[in-house]
């Protein structure tokens, strides 16, 4: 029988992602507090509808008088509609950058019920949280051991967890051709099971992402995690073009992008 645990823990370790973050002598918040894109996050969630029909869903479960708490996350895109709804939102984010940026929205929608725990989710103690209607942690997976994790989100729980991350980018030729990586099995399929495996049967929805970014946008988003030479830089738009994914508007060139986000959903009740 396959022990999803140790599996997960050889994909995090083995990620490109992680090896990069390795190679840089950065951890995954350094990486976020200089973050070149993170200050223009509200428009890049707008221009990708991100997260969509995801929070439309989470959405349908909260009222005026529920408890979210919501795990690396990031400059807020759930946890700004969800404290709109929710009575309360808890934030555990370990990256002050995202957290300066979180908090200028939060005063930009006039939202005061959002509180701020800066750590780290392995790091959280019980004594730091309270019992919450909803957890939701989406794509904030970078810990290696992730069945006690999972356990403290599923124990800070009173109804739902909602885990949302990739299913598929819609990217990967691009990696194997340009930056010669190839990609495993998507994270979801490693959470899913490991969930199972602990006694925690859960459902599983893919949520299907169409969009489009301004080739320079694009092109920015990768050179923050590749070098990519004047040489790289003309394969890449050779292949977009070939792979039939530019896009020619007034304002320039855009790429097509085609995106799928996982959400697996536990609620206590359903068991």
């Amino acid at each position: 029988m396959i022990d999803w645990a140790a599996e997960w823990t050889r994909h995090r370790e083995s990620s490109p992602w992680v090896q990069k973050l390795k190679e840089r002598g950065i951890s995954s918040e350094d990486f976020w507090d200089s973050y070149k894109y993170a200050d223009s996050s509200e428009e890049y969630d707008g221009l990708t509808g991100y997260p969509g029909l995801v929070l439309v869903k989470m959405l349908r479960y909260l009222n005026e008088n529920s408890s979210v708490l919501d795990i690396g996350a990031g400059a807020g895109a759930y946890s700004i509609p969800l404290a709109k709804v929710a009575r309360s939102v808890t934030v555990v984010e370990p990256s002050k950058g995202q957290i300066s940026r979180l908090q200028k929205r939060a005063r930009k929608n006039g939202l005061e019920n959002i509180q701020i725990i800066n750590k780290r989710w392995q790091d959280v103690e019980s004594s730091d949280l309270e019992r919450y209607d909803l957890v939701n942690a989406a794509y904030c997976f970078h810990i290696p051991e992730i069945v006690p994790a999972l356990q403290k989100m599923l124990d800070a729980t009173t109804g739902a967890l909602s885990l949302v991350t990739l299913a598929d980018h819609g990217f990967k030729d691009v990696y194997e051709v340009i930056f010669q990586e190839h990609e495993e099995e998507p994270e979801y399929i490693y959470l899913y099971n490991a969930l199972l495996q602990m006694g925690y049967p859960s459902d599983v929805e893919i949520i299907h992402r169409r969009y489009q970014l301004p080739l320079e946008k694009q092109i920015g988003i990768l050179k923050s995690s590749y070098d990519i030479t004047p040489e790289l830089e003309e394969r890449l738009l050779a292949h977009l073009a070939a792979t039939k994914r530019l896009v020619k508007r007034e304002s320039g060139l855009w790429v097509q992008r085609r995106y799928k986000d996982a959400m697996i959903w536990y609620r206590k009740s359903d068991q």
